[in-house]
């Protein structure tokens, strides 16, 4: 559905040096896919997606949306290109003096819909977005939520083939960016709209996203399905923003005498009862302190915080055990020996 091509972006600075935004990008976004672009502020994630319909045009390199050129469309053309592309911002940016229909509609007027068919089709996009009972309700009598829901209606006026996302989830709450991220994967699914994401919440990465392109100073650093990029990230700076998050709460650390074994399970092993095993197999006791299981696309990945009592050749024959049976597994001695990346909250 798009392909990038060598796609740079450089802001000329007058008396200073020129800014690099994006440099040398190139990425095939599927049809039907929710592909997500990850990375910190200044990344150059809005820059880029901002490229897919030339609302920022590429200083080199080429764009391409649904088989077509795009990179130097003007003018007719490039009105009509966009009318396969819908964008929703961070920011609503609603017409606060319309209603919630007048501002679908407005949509729909710049777009030359047919005069005659435009009530019809703001009721279509209203009951799309579950805001059916709220058409003639004015902006400033809704939440952040429903702002966003009417600037996704107002997105899919048109009919696009392709829904852009910057940063739209950003000035919402939790409970609400869920409900947001649960609208866009109905949408993706029952309209068969290919959705490219730009966000630096990992969590949303997560839950929403089939695959991700991970930026760092303008490059794409790389490029994955969502499992593997949570799972086995190859970047260095990939792996930070990745990172588990998931501490031991320091009352535990210091109350624990005995060693304490962090142990990260991936894919099937998640599952697997290796703790139960180690403790009937061998003369130890494995008490579990702390942990999580995540489903990521349909897959686990876990993380548990375990103590080893025993004698030493038992803790050393249960430790190569539980080794050979989970993906990683790290040993610290009350919190004070070993990887210096452990985790005391």
């Amino acid at each position: 559905m798009i392909r990038l091509e060598n796609v740079s972006v450089v802001f000329e600075q007058k008396k200073q040096q020129d800014i690099v935004a994006v440099k040398d990008v190139s990425l095939h976004i599927r049809k039907g896919e929710i592909f997500g672009i990850v990375g910190t502020s200044g990344a150059g994630k809005s820059s880029l997606i901002r490229t897919l319909n030339v609302l920022q045009r590429p200083t080199d390199g080429k764009v391409f949306v649904d088989g077509e050129d795009i990179t130097n469309a003007r003018g007719k053309k490039l009105r009509n290109i966009r009318r396969k592309i819908g964008m929703i911002f961070q920011h609503f940016n609603l017409i606060s003096r319309k209603t919630v229909g007048k501002n679908v509609e407005f949509a729909l007027k710049i777009q030359d819909y047919p005069k005659e068919d435009r009530s019809k089709r703001v009721k279509e996009l209203l009951e799309i977005v579950g805001l059916s009972d709220k058409e003639n309700v004015y902006p400033a009598n809704l939440s952040g939520g429903q702002k966003q829901r009417v600037a996704i209606a107002r997105a899919l006026a048109a009919n696009p083939k392709v829904l852009l996302c910057d940063e739209a989830t950003s000035a919402l709450d939790v409970q609400t960016t869920e409900e947001i991220l649960q609208l866009l994967r109905k949408i993706n699914r029952e309209l068969d709209i290919t959705i490219v994401f730009i966000t630096h919440q990992l969590e949303i990465a997560k839950t929403l996203f089939d695959r991700i392109a991970v930026m760092s100073n303008g490059v794409v650093i790389e490029e994955n399905d969502t499992y593997q990029i949570f799972a086995a990230p190859e970047n260095e700076i990939t792996q930070s923003l990745v990172k588990d998050n998931i501490k031991l709460p320091s009352e535990i650390v210091k109350s624990v005498k005995s060693e304490i074994i962090k142990l990260v399970y991936k894919g099937e092993k998640s599952v697997e009862p290796i703790i139960s095993l180690a403790n009937k197999n061998f003369d130890v006791i494995l008490n579990i302190l702390h942990g999580k299981i995540e489903y990521i696309k349909g897959k686990p990945i876990g993380i548990l915080f375990v103590t080893l009592e025993g004698a030493h050749e038992e803790c050393e024959r249960a430790k190569q055990f539980i080794a050979d049976n989970v993906e990683e597994i790290t040993t610290y001695y009350n919190g004070k020996k070993g990887d210096p990346a452990w985790n005391i909250a």
